[in-house]
């Protein structure tokens, strides 16, 4: 397969990048450390984001053409980075689809193969792991932006190194990207320890709502758009309150229920037990992986929650 990407990037001089939605820093690392490999090799890319890039991850260098809105095609390739299911790109993704071969590259245990080349491998800690390889193949020299990108991806989505797919070619990765001066005390600074107040303020108001279930086994809590308003948030004030939640001593499964429109909530579960997650997300359209896992489920907000409740204790 990385043979096959390397002629499509030999051949080639127009690309296009595109990663999902609500962009978390694995699919902000992987995307731009694909497009900066790209341009290492002499091509033009471009990075197509349906969302802004995270207060979080501001601090990553961004290559020269990142935009957020669909650009024209055609493309000698579109690479989709981190992606389980390519409407995960975000309306418009049958368009993206048709202006060039699509490479998927993902770890995702439900990725849907939907890309004619397609790099799937869900024993990798994340996509930059599996992008290091590719970059690798392709004998582009690493430098600091590509490096602080992959390792960004690395460390988010191993959860710091402290979740089960960490590995030793994680740290591996790692320790070889500092050596192209990525400095991982500045990295956990920016993304762990430089929110807004505004933040807070708004965690006070989702952990009013904590509920606990099955013996406490189970723990979920809601956000609202009214919440964000109140406090002049937005989703991506949100991130890591999942995995906060899973700190709670003799907790299985957490969840947090987004609102996201009129009777439509976003889910967003973590598993520290046997419960498979990415399982209750695919009983309702969503996937992820065994731990992490997320779904759109729609009704009412006490139905929601019931429904959610009893597929995760089926």
């Amino acid at each position: 397969m990385f043979q096959r990407v390397k002629e499509l990037a030999d051949g080639g001089k127009r690309f296009l990048v595109t990663t999902h939605i609500d962009p978390d820093g694995d699919a902000v690392g992987s995307a731009f450390a694909t497009a900066f490999a790209l341009t290492e090799l002499g091509k033009d890319a471009f990075v197509y984001m349906r969302d802004p890039v995270p207060y979080r991850y501001q601090f990553l260098p961004a290559p020269p053409n990142v935009v957020h809105e669909i650009p024209d095609g055609p493309f000698d390739a579109v690479f989709a980075v981190d992606c389980g299911n390519f409407h995960r790109v975000g309306d418009g993704y049958e368009r993206i689809g048709q202006m060039g071969p699509v490479v998927n590259i993902d770890h995702h245990d439900t990725n849907e193969a939907f890309g004619q080349i397609n790099i799937l491998d869900a024993r990798a800690s994340s996509t930059a792991e599996l992008l290091y390889l590719i970059i690798k193949a392709l004998d582009v020299t690493f430098n600091h932006a590509i490096a602080i990108n992959l390792y960004t991806g690395v460390f988010t989505d191993t959860g710091s190194f402290r979740y089960d797919n960490t590995s030793a070619r994680a740290f591996a990765i790692c320790q070889e990207m500092t050596s192209y001066g990525v400095v991982p005390s500045m990295v956990a600074t920016e993304i762990y320890e430089s929110h807004p107040k505004e933040r807070f303020v708004l965690w006070c108001q989702v952990l009013a709502t904590l509920e606990t279930y099955h013996g406490d086994k189970v723990a979920l809590v809601t956000v609202t758009r009214d919440m964000f308003e109140r406090t002049g948030t937005s989703r991506e004030y949100t991130d890591g309150f999942v995995e906060t939640l899973k700190e709670m001593k003799g907790l299985e499964v957490a969840a947090l229920l987004r609102e996201i429109g009129d009777h439509r909530y976003k889910i967003s579960m973590r598993s520290k037990g046997s419960i498979d997650v990415a399982g209750v997300g695919r009983v309702f359209g969503g996937g992820g992986h065994r731990k992490a896992a997320g779904c759109v489920i729609e009704g009412a907000m006490d139905d929601v929650k019931k429904r959610l409740i009893e597929a995760l204790n089926a």
